[in-house]
């Protein structure tokens, strides 16, 4: 009888120190805080599912935290790669607002990288019209 009993307590003891570790123990969460330099060298490759360019795919090379180097893979005329300076405002962890100004078109442009949803989206403004696209993006390299 005293056997089991000790059985008993020994059992008692060590199911309360598991059961007081376990309240002792704390869920770190994983650090998901992207910024632009660990994008610099990356290539962002996305196709718009809307808008005007409906179709139409890019690559998007992140040069520097203000400089991209955009290129079209297919669905538009584009002789070169264009180097485009930008703003950028990080407005959550995983999301960005670039934007810039196309002398050339004559437009101002807002692009929104959304890391957690992997799409981005594009407003660009003209003096006569907006545009709205949006697509899925693959983040390369």
């Amino acid at each position: 009888m005293k056997r089991l009993l000790v059985i008993l307590m020994l059992t008692l003891v060590f199911a309360t120190v598991s059961n007081a570790e376990e309240d002792e123990t704390v869920t770190v969460q994983q650090d998901n805080t992207i910024s632009m330099q660990d994008l610099v060298g990356r290539t962002i490759s996305y196709t718009w599912q809307t808008g005007p360019f409906k179709g139409a795919s890019h690559l998007l090379l992140i040069v520097d935290p203000n400089t991209m180097q955009l290129s079209v893979e297919s669905g538009m005329k584009m002789a070169n790669p264009s180097t485009i300076k930008f703003d950028v405002v990080q407005v959550d962890d995983e999301v960005f607002y670039l934007t810039w100004r196309s002398e050339e078109y004559a437009q101002t442009l807002v692009m929104t990288l959304n890391f957690k949803t992997n799409m981005i989206y594009e407003v660009v403004v003209t003096e006569k019209i907006n545009y709205l696209s949006e697509g899925p993006f693959v983040l390369k390299n």
